[in-house]
């Protein structure tokens, strides 16, 4: 049997739980009112920083193309002058003090147009590689066919000759570049 003064110890609990268990709800909706702020500081930080970002790699990308408009302006004339100075005496090199210059010749490059009409010769000139169940145009073959034959090219072929390049080394810091 329950008496009176456990009736009201229990209801003075209850109330004090409720009392307690509102606290904690206030306590927890404050809160969460908090970290929606620090949220939300955090958002206008990145937003800052990315926007920052933005704007330095907007400033890098204009500096680099300004700085490379000016880089190729450059080698276009020492290009220039190394062609002038091959075709008056002959040097593919040129030994400067910040550097040297050089023009190389690249390699010659044959494809093939037509691969029909080109089967048709290959096989009599020996310009096919043979693997098992596969037979492929030996360019290497066709390339040094062309030169043995005095730049004579078999049908159904195209030969296009090596160009010179330019290339350039700096002193000092290790550099080589090719325009």
């Amino acid at each position: 049997m329950t008496t009176f003064m456990d009736e009201l110890l229990a209801e003075v609990e209850e109330k004090e739980q409720q009392r307690k268990l509102e606290l904690d709800l206030l306590k927890a909706d404050q809160l969460l009112m908090a970290v929606s702020k620090l949220e939300s500081q955090m958002n206008e930080v990145n937003k800052l920083a990315n926007d920052e970002i933005a704007l330095i790699e907007n400033y890098r990308n204009n500096e680099l193309e300004r700085i490379e408009k000016k880089r190729s302006w450059l080698l276009f004339n020492l290009e220039g002058f190394a062609r002038q100075q091959c075709e008056a005496n002959g040097s593919k090199s040129i030994r400067l003090p910040h550097g040297s210059l050089a023009l190389r010749k690249g390699r010659d490059k044959v494809e093939i147009d037509n691969l029909e009409v080109f089967m048709k010769v290959a096989a009599r000139h020996g310009l096919l590689r043979i693997t098992p169940e596969k037979k492929d145009p030996d360019l290497q073959a066709i390339s040094a066919w062309i030169k043995l034959h005095g730049g004579e090219i078999p049908i159904g072929v195209k030969f296009i000759p090596a160009t010179i390049n330019f290339y350039y080394s700096l002193n000092g810091d290790n550099h080589n570049g090719n325009e």
